[in-house]
C-alpha cells in the first residue's frame, strides 16, 4: 500500500513539474509576441521654436534670424510602451553637432531639447527625432538666416 501511494505521489509531482514547465514556456512565448506587436512610438507634434513656455512651443517657424540666440526642438510623443527614450539629433548642414537623449515617461509625453545658435551659424539645419534604436520618426528642417 505504501509503495502504491508513493508511486501516485511521484506521478503527481512529475505531472505538476511538467505543467509548470509548460506554463513557463507559454508565458515566455506570450511575452515575446507582445514585444513584437508593441505599438510603435509616434510623433504627434514636432516643431522648432525660439521659446517653450509651460511645455508649449511659442513662435514655431522654419526660418529664424541668426540673432535668435537659442532654439528649442519641441516634441509630443505617443507610445504604448513607456518608459522609453527618444533622441534629438541636431545637424548643421550634413554635420551632426549635437545629440540629446530624452526620457519618455508616459504614453503621451511632451519634451524638448535646446541648442545655442551663434550668429555665424547661418544656413540649413535639421533635427532628426529618433527612437532609441535609431529609427528616424520625424525630420524637422529649418534655416538660420
Amino acid at each position: 500500500m505504501v509503495s502504491r501511494r508513493f508511486g501516485i505521489e511521484k506521478a503527481i509531482v512529475h505531472g505538476l513539474l511538467a505543467l509548470g514547465i509548460l506554463m513557463l514556456t507559454l508565458g515566455n512565448r506570450l511575452a515575446y509576441a507582445q514585444e513584437k506587436t508593441a505599438p510603435p512610438i509616434t510623433v504627434e507634434e514636432a516643431v522648432i521654436a525660439p521659446r517653450v513656455e509651460n511645455l508649449t512651443p511659442v513662435g514655431p517657424d522654419v526660418s529664424f534670424d541668426s540673432s535668435v540666440g537659442k532654439l528649442y526642438c519641441f516634441t509630443r510623443i505617443n507610445t504604448g510602451q513607456p518608459p522609453t527614450v527618444i533622441k534629438h539629433l541636431w545637424f548643421q548642414g550634413d554635420r551632426m553637432v549635437m545629440e540629446v537623449t530624452l526620457p519618455v515617461k508616459s504614453a503621451n509625453w511632451r519634451t524638448y531639447s535646446t541648442k545655442t545658435i551663434l550668429p555665424s551659424a547661418t544656413g540649413s539645419w535639421k533635427v532628426d527625432v529618433t527612437s532609441e534604436d535609431g529609427t528616424v520618426l520625424k525630420t524637422l528642417s529649418f534655416t538660420i538666416r
